[in-house]
């Protein structure tokens, strides 16, 4: 189910820490693939006939790429002595989600590892973080990455949606359930699923009928794999608290979860899982997409 050959990591100039090498060395011991790190560059200052004279903003944005340029390659030396292929690119774009989208095409990359702040509301209402704007566009599997470091056996937490209640197509859970296994079994870490729920009020659907009907869409779906059952975890309650609560209690590493494309209305008023719990996790979030997955174009 992993078939990664290409991992593109974007690097925040501002983390001391850069978390998201470490959790790729880690990938690294499960699979064999060449690396990327490139820097998305824009700042004010130099855009043309701001601060500086008109002629000398090129030079002082070259100068300001190669020394972004130099960073990157501080950062890919010790990668490369851990036996791994790595490339380095800085570029000048913004927005920065486009520029790493046009590079996954250019550099055929097959997972987009990126770094994930606490954003303000204002921010999140108009969906204006790059991060968000990758989970809606992003093809490839992307893992949004917090400063958080994995313990050397990860805790992964998948989280399921059998009843479909929010139209993701079939087929989604299992490749969800998949790909946790598959980074599970070659870090020796663990493997948790949830799935929750809360029957919408004045929907005409009494409780027990829909506490019912989960359980066994639940149980249907976890009969094609190999997960205790004190793994498995339902709950009646709206699935970004029901997640939250869980990654503290389980202390989870990973959150592997689903994305697809949606509409113009809900990419302005957020209704979707993903995007709510990105800002309160304290977890990376693995985003996978369906097979069918095609983007929303890109608006100006």
């Amino acid at each position: 189910m992993l078939n990664i050959k290409k991992v593109i990591v974007v690097i925040d100039p501002a983390s001391k820490s850069q978390a998201g090498l470490q959790k790729v060395l880690q990938l690294a011991r499960l699979i064999n693939f060449d690396l990327k790190l490139i820097a998305c560059e824009y700042t004010p200052y130099l855009v043309e006939g701001y601060y500086f004279d008109a002629v000398d903003v090129p030079r002082l944005r070259r100068d300001y790429l190669k020394e972004r340029k130099s960073m990157l390659e501080a950062l890919a030396e010790p990668l490369r002595k851990n036996g791994l292929t790595v490339e380095t690119e800085a570029f000048w774009g913004h927005p920065g989600y486009e520029t790493i989208i046009r590079e996954v095409d250019s550099f055929g990359a097959d997972l987009v590892v990126h770094p994930t702040r606490r954003h303000g509301a204002v921010s999140r209402m108009f969906l204006t973080h790059d991060d968000w704007q990758l989970v809606r566009y992003c093809q490839v599997p992307l893992l949004l990455v917090k400063e958080n470091l994995w313990k050397e056996k990860p805790a992964i937490l998948v989280a399921v949606d059998p009843m479909h209640s929010r139209h993701k197509p079939d087929g989604l859970d299992h490749k969800l359930l998949n790909v946790a296994e598959d980074i599970a079994e070659g870090l020796q870490g663990s493997v948790f699923v949830m799935h929750s729920h809360r029957p919408i009020p004045l929907s005409g659907t009494y409780p027990e009928q829909a506490t019912k009907e989960h359980k066994e869409a639940f149980e249907n779906l976890l009969k094609d794999f190999d997960i205790a059952e004190t793994r498995q975890h339902l709950l009646e309650e709206a699935p970004e608290y029901a997640l939250r609560q869980l990654v503290t209690d389980l202390s989870i590493d990973v959150v592997v979860m689903g994305a697809i494309s949606r509409n113009i209305l809900s990419d302005v008023f957020i209704g979707n899982t993903t995007e709510k719990v990105l800002d309160y996790l304290e977890s990376d979030v693995l985003v996978i997409k369906p097979d069918d997955f095609k983007p929303p174009p890109i608006r100006a």
